[in-house]
């Protein structure tokens, strides 16, 4: 194991100079599981309250501090290797702008202990998901969250089942999450990742797919119907993308999708369509939404630039929104729209980072589709397509902490895979691993990063590889 490395545009060479972390082993990952566990539910403390009984668990210092517990306990394993977080910082550096943007506010917030408190955390949740596409590849992400969420659906199914008490309120769904778009939200991320583990996972093929439809019926009986259009249009999606991949016109597809998609939200939203608005039983102004969105106008006018802070702008009634409040016959929480929410808290400096991230994360996964094979590769467009779904008449992933770590995922690894060099054209079957996206992730004995004479490249050539052909190879057993 010899020579060094050398991060260039064209290659990448390995040495011995550097150790790395072992590859991961079991308690590593149970450590993954537990932790976008904690991420998406409450602490089990409060599973047995009534709604009524119910502290906002967003203030909930204990559900804080262990969620930032144990996101730390997993970047510690790689927080010593500086080249490869600066490569991660590398690969998309709007995204970790637009973080930075977040604790900058901190200044200008409306609310600085609040917008500090949730930047701390905004920042934890990004630097796991840096982890996250360090240590494994994106198809051992998606099957490490696929057996969270097989948990997931047995716990919120076995609440509603013996004790709904705790479990529905007033006829809705909520599970342990005492709001129904949560458990929507969660069955709207973790239906296809249950589609693409089981598709990458045979021997836990039968468990992942028999979870799909418990969350379907999670999600009906919370009667949330913006989730279940969004849930059923990213199955979809999956699907069209497969379809045309490999096409001339599998950008012309993905975008009549998109387009589709924005047309149709936008279309609820507004109420233009009396039948739609009927169908998915929602008044003419959307549960309040246009209203909401009307008198949140003037606020962004009053700072256009740089907002009043990340997550400063609802709270009390003496927070920014204390006139919506008043004027409103609901308390909102956020402002229903992704664009609005960023722009209320970071300004239009905020907007346009993330739209930047966003059009090149997509622009990415196209390039994605042609280059993994099988449907590991789809994923990430997928996963994109239904972020753009749920912004227009909610908050976004940017509001959502496990919707962040998965859209943090989602545009590094369609990043890692597109600015790498490649000396062959990926080939392969749904069967096949695919994206080998966790570059630090060692082997059992604590060695250097895949040493350059345990490698093949695609192309079958034994000299040494590039980092594109780690993408594809085994690292020694």
């Amino acid at each position: 194991m010899t020579a060094g490395v050398t991060m260039a545009k064209s290659s990448v060479r390995y040495s011995t100079t550097r150790t790395a972390v072992a590859r991961p082993g079991p308690a590593e990952r149970a450590l993954v599981i537990l932790t976008t566990f904690v991420l998406l539910h409450p602490l089990p403390i409060a599973w047995f309250q009534t709604k009524t009984q119910f502290v906002e668990q967003e203030g909930n210092f204990t559900l804080l501090a262990v969620q930032l517990m144990l996101m730390l306990m997993a970047v510690a394993r790689v927080v010593g290797d500086l080249d490869w977080w600066l490569l991660a910082y590398r690969l998309d550096q709007t995204l970790f702008a637009f973080v930075g943007l977040a604790f900058a506010s901190y200044f200008w917030s409306a609310d600085p202990g609040a917008t500090l408190r949730q930047a701390i955390m905004f920042g934890a949740v990004t630097l796991y998901g840096v982890y996250l596409v360090l240590r494994f590849p994106l198809v051992e992400i998606l099957q490490l969250f696929a057996v969270m969420f097989v948990i997931s659906a047995m716990v919120n199914l076995a609440f509603v089942i013996a004790m709904p008490i705790y479990a529905i309120d007033n006829g809705l769904w909520d599970g342990v999450f005492f709001q129904k778009n949560a458990l929507g939200f969660s069955a709207l991320i973790g239906v296809p990742t249950l589609i693409v583990a089981g598709r990458t996972n045979a021997r836990a093929r039968f468990v992942f797919y028999g979870t799909v439809p418990v969350l379907f019926v999670l999600l009906l009986g919370s009667q949330s119907k913006t989730m279940l259009v969004a849930t059923l249009a990213s199955v979809l999606l999956l699907f069209i993308f497969r379809l045309f991949r490999g096409r001339r016109t599998l950008r012309g597809a993905v975008l009549l999708s998109l387009a589709a998609m924005s047309v149709f939200t936008a279309a609820v939203a507004t109420a233009n369509i009396v039948v739609l608005a009927e169908w998915l039983d929602k008044d003419i102004t959307l549960t309040g939404r246009i209203p909401l969105w009307e008198s949140l106008i003037p606020l962004i006018v009053e700072r256009p630039l740089t907002g009043w802070g990340y997550r400063a702008t609802f709270g009390d009634y003496f927070s920014p929104v204390h006139e919506v409040l008043v004027q409103a016959d609901w308390k909102p929480t956020h402002a229903h729209n992704a664009v609005l929410q960023i722009w209320l808290e970071m300004g239009v400096f905020g907007v346009m980072l993330f739209v930047i991230t966003f059009v090149r994360a997509v622009a990415r996964g196209l390039q994605v589709v042609n280059i993994v094979p099988g449907i590991v590769g789809l994923w990430p467009l997928m996963f994109l397509s239904s972020t753009l779904l749920i912004s227009i008449t909610e908050s976004g992933i940017s509001y959502s902490r496990p919707g962040w770590l998965l859209y943090v995922v989602a545009v590094l690894s369609v990043a890692h895979v597109v600015r790498t060099p490649r000396s062959a054209p990926a080939g392969g079957t749904d069967g096949d691993r695919g994206f080998r996206v966790g570059a630090m992730a060692g082997t059992d004995g604590d060695i250097s990063i895949v040493p350059a004479s345990t490698v093949t490249g695609p192309a079958g050539r034994g000299d040494t590889p590039d980092l594109g052909d780690l993408l594809d190879a085994q690292p020694p057993s």
